[in-house]
């Protein structure tokens, strides 16, 4: 290449380089603590309404690869649904219609491997709350304070409403690991893949209220969630200072403001 000509490929790869450059300690810090396991049975977190269908989805693997054609059994709690047989990709589907709300736990069984999932139903009039992990939390490992902080917040706030967590770059073994060992409430992760997972919450019926990230995501969301939260400079939505803004915001009562105006439901 000519020293005069331009790389567009590398153009395009470098804003993202430097995006992803203010979460690397965070995410070296994980790596630390959180123990990495490549399970050869996968399956993956959903959300939908009551009485709305979706595919259980499964993967079968070997390390790092797809391993298709495995007989896999898929439970509920501890009822069996059905066994299934992956396809040549390693992905495997079962269709469920949830009768009731709540969080239910799906365990996929192959051989001598396992693996567990989530699906959150909601009822039709249920709200929720997208948490972008790697954007809301990428301060909590440097301090125990903002740590407690934002697992008290994030407590009161699936009291409130039900949690939805998205991962962009650890995926969800990691992060839910990490978010066990650090007491968060337990619920679904989901992988962000743009503004498509937020549609397909919506296709399912899921009213999202409020979306808490970085300014990169919420960049995305400006046309499906009216409140849109970042610690980040953004001009996309508001930048808040800390969690207590945020609970004053969106739940009656905050972690230091307790008789501050609600204004969860203000605008609607």
């Amino acid at each position: 290449m000519s020293p005069f000509e331009i790389n567009f490929s590398q153009l395009q790869v470098a804003p993202m380089i430097i995006r992803l450059k203010k979460y690397l300690l965070p995410i070296l810090f994980i790596l630390i603590i959180v123990p990495v396991s490549h399970g050869k049975v996968v399956v993956f977190d959903q959300v939908t309404t009551v009485q709305t269908p979706i595919n259980i989805r499964v993967l079968t693997r070997e390390g790092f690869f797809s391993a298709g054609g495995r007989m896999v059994d898929i439970y509920l709690a501890n009822n069996l649904l059905k066994r299934i047989l992956t396809g040549g990709d390693g992905y495997g589907y079962l269709k469920y219609t949830p009768r009731g709300p709540g969080l239910k736990k799906i365990t996929a069984r192959s051989d001598t491997d396992s693996a567990s999932g989530l699906i959150l139903v909601l009822n039709k009039n249920e709200k929720a709350i997208i948490i972008e992990i790697e954007g809301a939390f990428k301060d909590t490992v440097f301090s125990d304070e903002i740590r407690e902080s934002s697992q008290k917040a994030v407590t009161l706030l699936s009291e409130n409403y039900k949690i939805i967590y998205l991962s962009r770059i650890l995926g969800k073994g990691i992060t839910g690991s990490w978010l066990e060992k650090q007491n968060f409430p337990k619920s679904v992760i989901l992988r962000w893949r743009g503004s498509n997972t937020l549609e397909n919450l919506k296709k399912n019926g899921v009213q999202l209220h409020a979306i808490i990230g970085s300014s990169d995501v919420i960049s995305t969301v400006t046309e499906q969630i009216e409140r849109r939260f970042s610690f980040e400079k953004t001009k996309d939505g508001k930048t808040v200072k800390d969690w207590d803004e945020i609970l004053k915001l969106l739940v009656k009562s905050p972690l230091s403001h307790p008789k501050e105006k609600d204004y969860s439901d203000e605008g609607e």
